[in-house]
């Protein structure tokens, strides 16, 4: 009776071992690795197109009448205004100004009947005491006198005369002839920069406040 009990035992745990064994088989698979495909897409970066500078939207042409008969100005007078005026106005961005010569204000409403565009600037030098008729030895005072003229019409718009009086070097003796100093060069400068700005002034565009050149 025992030996067929053990014999019992010994049958089952043999049954069980192999039940574990067949378990624990795994069956190995191969996998491939499957491909991938990798596109690359180039992407342009956004095109850059060199900025041409902005047409002017004012253009002026700016003339000075230097043949007054009884006008001792010195020349350089005149030349010193005209280069200030330029370079003044030219300072605004949207500013194109050019020199028209030697037009007295006749000349500049005939050249502004020719033009499409461009504005016309007439300048002057006036003497204080020749103006006055007075004549006093080795004392004289000038100012810059404007005019802006209408392109086409060759209407008057505005015109003025400088607050800044160019006034003489001290102890001169006597008048400038055409082709002697005697003249501030800063008091040049100050009434051409101020002719300048009120030109600028009547088109509603002023530039920043700086020294004279």
């Amino acid at each position: 009776m025992k030996t067929r009990v053990l014999f019992s035992v010994l049958l089952l745990l043999a049954s069980t071992g192999a039940l574990f064994a067949q378990s624990g088989r795994k069956s190995t698979t191969t996998t491939s690795p499957s491909s991938t495909t990798t596109t690359t897409t180039s992407t342009a970066g956004p095109k850059t197109s060199e900025k041409k500078p902005a047409a002017p939207k004012l253009q002026l042409l700016v003339g000075m009448d230097r043949n007054a008969v009884f006008s001792n100005v010195p020349f350089y007078v005149y030349d010193t205004v005209m280069d200030t005026v330029i370079r003044r106005l030219g300072e605004a961005e949207i500013v194109l100004a050019t020199a028209g010569g030697v037009m007295n204000r006749a000349d500049a409403v005939r050249a502004a009947k020719q033009e499409k565009v461009r504005w016309v600037i007439s300048l002057e030098i006036r003497s204080f005491y020749q103006d006055s008729g007075r004549q006093v030895n080795n004392q004289d005072e000038l100012a810059v006198d404007f005019t802006t003229i209408e392109p086409e019409t060759g209407k008057i718009k505005r015109s003025g005369q400088t607050r800044q009086h160019i006034y003489q070097n001290r102890g001169g003796i006597s008048l400038p002839s055409k082709n002697a100093a005697g003249y501030s060069e800063y008091s040049i400068k100050q009434a051409a920069l101020e002719a300048a700005d009120r030109i600028l002034a009547g088109f509603d565009i002023t530039v920043r406040q700086g020294t004279p050149f």
